[in-house]
């Protein structure tokens, strides 16, 4: 079952590397089980193109049977400890960066003065990253700001993000009442996040649509960068009102209004329509009043 675990981990992350950090293992000793394992069968379950790791024919077949074997076995621990109520238990959760890092602490403090005794285990990434753990079914619960349609997913809404334009108080629009056009912001030095986070697929969404090009943009790896980058007057950025709640607040940073349509999203939480969802999953989701009762869990 060990070698079996190992092949799972790797085969779902394609990278030897990721596979043992989240085992706590060697790369020689999860070379070394994969080995094994391909000795056991008698044919390659991998095959290693340059620094790409990809599955062979046997591969697969064996992935979507470890799949199916482990998704079964936690579904039987998740029932079990569901027995307990929630005197046991564990409970994964994963979140887009801006949910996790503003939204989820709020959420998780309400649900541990109501489940104190269930282990929480709480995962940041992108979007697109916790959906596919949701699906390969390492967590239980996504919380993101988009995922593409999939038939596996039961997706619903749990709040609304809006977005704001902020400048440094020193800026010359941070006394400015009227709106801002879309076409002056491209004359601004724009600061955005990460490539591939929810915020920057919602501005990219505005200006494609509206036909705008900025002409001077700086990419900051964290939120918190950019904000402190905005503050000290490098440039002007649009940020969520979660992340922005402190800044605006203290005055540290502007809101200034902006002239367009698209700034608000939904947050969505998904999880993978053929799971069984724990007590705890089911009480987390009941505490917050997302509506899942279109979704297979029945009613919370």
């Amino acid at each position: 079952m060990n070698q079996l675990k190992i092949f799972h981990s790797v085969a779902r992350q394609l990278n030897f590397t990721r596979a043992s950090e989240e085992l706590h293992l060697t790369q020689p000793g999860i070379s070394k089980h994969i080995k094994a394992l391909e000795e056991f069968y008698g044919t390659r379950l991998f095959d290693r193109l340059g620094r790409r790791v990809v599955l062979t024919q046997a591969g697969e077949i064996l992935h979507k049977a470890t799949t199916a074997v482990f998704a079964l076995l936690n579904e039987s621990k998740l029932r079990i400890d569901d027995l307990e109520g929630l005197a046991c238990g564990t409970l994964s959760i994963g979140g887009s960066v801006t949910i996790s890092t503003y939204i989820l602490p709020g959420m998780l403090t309400r649900f541990r003065k109501n489940a104190p005794c269930v282990k929480i285990t709480v995962e940041t990434a992108f979007s697109r990253q916790i959906v596919n753990k949701v699906l390969d079914n390492t967590l239980e619960l996504g919380f993101v700001g988009h995922c593409q349609p999939d038939s596996r997913l039961s997706v619903h809404s749990f709040m609304t993000d809006s977005m704001t334009l902020v400048v440094s108080p020193h800026h010359p629009w941070a006394e400015r009442k009227s709106p801002v056009h879309l076409a002056e912001l491209t004359d601004q030095m724009f600061l955005l996040s990460k490539q591939g986070s929810g915020t920057w697929r919602v501005l990219s969404n505005i200006l494609d649509s509206s036909g705008i090009v900025l002409k001077s943009v700086m990419e900051l790896g964290t939120t918190e960068g950019l904000k402190q980058a905005v503050a000290a007057g490098l440039g002007i950025s649009i940020l969520s009102n979660h992340v922005l709640a402190g800044e605006l607040a203290s005055g540290v940073l502007r809101g200034i209004p902006l002239e367009c349509e698209g700034l608000n999203r939904d947050l969505f939480l998904v999880f993978h329509k053929d799971r069984y969802l724990s007590k705890a999953a089911r009480t987390f989701i009941a505490l917050f009043n997302i509506n899942v009762t279109d979704s297979n869990q029945g009613s919370m």
